[in-house]
């Protein structure tokens, strides 16, 4: 009997016991919280990220260039100014070397020209005492005397005398000539004749130029003393 009553009460029983599951279930899924929704993130969220991050790379590289730039700036600069610091040396150097060969080179001029002189100078002091020695001589002295009144005489004989000399008529005169016997210049020093007088002895010795020749170079000087007599001379 019991095998005959579960053979058909096996499918109803499944059905109840699903329906009962269903409503069991129905009774606690009203009951139950909701759960809260999750935000769905769209793919434009992970461009932004994207994005953000490729512009701080941008960022992070202009400025490792920015710094590259300066570090090659600065390295341009220090080297310029090195350059500068070692042209501005050799210039230096350059030019205390030629300052110094200048220097050297003046030295050893104004040595050479101090040289020369007392060379010079010794050299005219024998000159002078040589030519003292001479003009000591009597000879010299005799040579001297001829070659003044050969001037003197030369000068007179291109005087003309003018109207109205008074007697004793005597003037000191000092003719300056060069080498060659050329008069350059005269001047009076005592002298009794008046303005004609001095005026025609002036005329004379202008034609007297050039001079006679002294008969020894040693005899020539620039300035010559005569003493104008020509009524005298002529007796």
């Amino acid at each position: 009997m019991s095998a005959t009553l579960r053979a058909p009460f096996a499918p109803i029983g499944w059905s109840i016991a699903l329906h009962a599951v269903l409503a069991v279930l129905l009774v606690f899924g009203l009951s139950l919280p909701k759960r809260a929704e999750q935000p769905i993130v769209l793919p434009i969220d992970a461009m932004v990220v994207d994005d953000a991050v490729l512009q701080a790379a941008g960022r992070r590289r202009e400025e490792r260039e920015r710094i590259e730039t300066a570090r090659i700036e600065a390295a341009k600069k220090a080297k310029s100014e090195a350059d500068a610091r070692a042209r501005a040396e050799a210039d230096a150097k350059r030019k205390a070397e030629q300052d110094a060969k200048a220097k050297a080179a003046a030295e050893q001029q104004r040595a050479a020209q101090e040289r020369h002189e007392r060379d010079a100078r010794e050299a005219d002091l024998r000159a002078r005492l040589a030519d003292e020695e001479t003009r000591a001589s009597a000879g010299f002295r005799s040579l001297k005397a001829s070659y003044v009144r050969a001037i003197q005489a030369h000068v007179e004989q291109r005087w003309y005398e003018p109207p109205g000399v008074a007697q004793g008529l005597s003037c000191t005169i000092y003719v300056t000539q060069i080498p060659g016997g050329e008069v350059v210049g005269m001047r009076f020093g005592s002298c009794n004749g008046g303005a004609a007088v001095r005026q025609s002895i002036e005329t004379a010795v202008r034609n007297a130029s050039p001079l006679p020749a002294p008969p020894q170079p040693a005899l020539f000087e620039r300035e010559v003393e005569l003493v104008f007599t020509p009524r005298e001379s002529r007796r």
